[in-house]
């Protein structure tokens, strides 16, 4: 029952991971909080519906299509939202994406309608025996793609001239912009690379749980909380502590009950707000001399 429960909170936990590196990319790129973030998972979601359940695509279609969606939905809102006010003050930008998340909201609730949606589990429901336990396909896929995810970005990141040019702009868009980057063709495809993280989190998750309009919010919460007590500003914290909430989640579910799950998770956020308030995973700062 122990791997059983460990396999389906590393599940959650990935899509958490997912959620919180959108987090990390738009603030550390915009110094903001994008409270619309959530609803970039609630449409992932119910694309992830429309294609493979109303359109009937295979599912590697499916993900692709909505993964191009989520470009576009990232495109358009850095035109709409950041782009004409980034140079506003924060608060003033923060609140925008505050009434985009509740615009949106409604927006799916006139396309999709307000019943919630259900889209079928990828391989099936006839799990998979591994050492005895009963693994679902579905987890195994949103483990191993997720780590693939995660991986290629981590490398793309590192490795690569555009790589650089992020890290560059994030740390520091004024010094990058003088050194010849383009700094605001940097943060577009950061916007568009979070929503697309987004989209992908929620395609994951619809089979898990149902899709409806006010999804997004509590997928928002799990995500910020995950970025914390992962560390702010550091992808492998977001990783880490999406990972960890997922995994304590899904035990407290398993053992002890189902009503207590979310209290756990703000409980963990609070503890590590209290005692490591930089986050399990400290931000590496380096300084030049």
């Amino acid at each position: 029952m122990f791997f059983q429960l460990l396999m389906s909170g590393l599940a959650i936990g990935c899509v958490y991971s997912l959620v919180a590196l959108g987090f990390v990319l738009v603030a550390s790129s915009a110094n903001v909080m994008n409270f619309a973030h959530g609803e970039w998972v609630m449409i992932g979601a119910y694309l992830g519906v429309t294609f493979s359940v109303t359109l009937k695509l295979n599912l590697a279609l499916s993900l692709l299509i909505t993964a191009l969606c989520m470009v576009v939905v990232g495109w358009v809102f850095t035109r709409l939202v950041f782009y004409p006010l980034r140079h506003r003050h924060l608060l003033t930008t923060t609140m925008a994406t505050l009434g985009i998340s509740i615009a949106l909201q409604n927006a799916a609730m006139l396309i999709w309608g307000p019943y919630p949606l259900m889209m079928p589990l990828f391989f099936g429901d006839k799990p998979v025996s591994i050492g005895g336990a009963k693994i679902l396909p579905q987890s195994i896929f949103i483990v191993v793609f997720t780590l693939v995810l995660i991986v290629g970005l981590g490398l793309a990141q590192t490795h690569t001239k555009m790589g650089l040019k992020v890290q560059a702009a994030a740390q520091d868009s004024e010094a990058a912009q003088i050194m010849g980057i383009k700094v605001n063709r940097v943060k577009l495809l950061i916007y568009c690379l979070a929503a697309v993280m987004a989209g992908t989190a929620g395609f994951l998750v619809a089979p898990i749980i149902v899709v409806t309009p006010t999804m997004g919010f509590m997928a928002m919460l799990k995500g910020l909380a995950a970025t914390i007590v992962g560390g702010w500003g550091s992808l492998k914290g977001a990783v880490a502590g999406g990972l960890l909430i997922g995994v304590a989640e899904t035990l407290m579910a398993g053992y002890i009950s189902t009503s207590y799950k979310d209290v756990l998770s703000f409980t963990l956020l609070v503890l590590v707000v209290l005692f490591r308030p930089s986050g399990i995973v400290r931000e590496k700062v380096g300084q030049k001399v």
